[in-house]
């Protein structure tokens, strides 16, 4: 994960939950990704990102708050034959996330082939609501 922000604190979780080791680049991070770090769950580079962070990687997400900066980690990815989700460009990423619900054993998925995350997420959050019992 490059980027500490709140799209990349919600990409960790997601990445947590499937069972992924994470290491998250970045200067500076959330709350959450720091209480992350201090549990041992993920760990912390506190740092700009450098290509060599993608030695020995799986997948990379650019998650910064800065597109030309994504637009870089995501050709040092296809370079280094990393996976690669781009936050910032569905266009531009091998890999989307769509927004979860778990609950009681059942797992809904909504996906806007990453046009609209937002919309995913008011989706994903409606599903839930009927599936508590919910009235929306």
């Amino acid at each position: 994960m490059v980027g500490g922000g709140e799209i990349g604190t919600r990409k960790v979780e997601n990445l947590l939950r499937a069972g992924a080791r994470v290491t998250v680049v970045a200067p500076v991070i959330t709350d959450g990704l720091s209480g992350l770090a201090g549990a041992g769950q993920v760990e912390w580079l506190k740092e700009t990102f450098r290509a060599d962070h993608l030695e020995g990687m799986f997948l990379a997400v650019a998650a910064t708050d800065d597109r030309e900066e994504n637009i870089e980690i995501t050709h040092q990815a296809r370079e280094s034959g990393v996976l690669i989700c781009d936050a910032s460009s569905s266009n531009d990423s091998q890999v989307i996330f769509g927004a979860l619900h778990e609950d009681d054993g059942v797992t809904v998925a909504v996906f806007t082939d990453g046009r609209d995350p937002g919309r995913a997420r008011s989706l994903r959050d409606r599903i839930s609501d009927l599936l508590s019992g919910g009235d929306s």
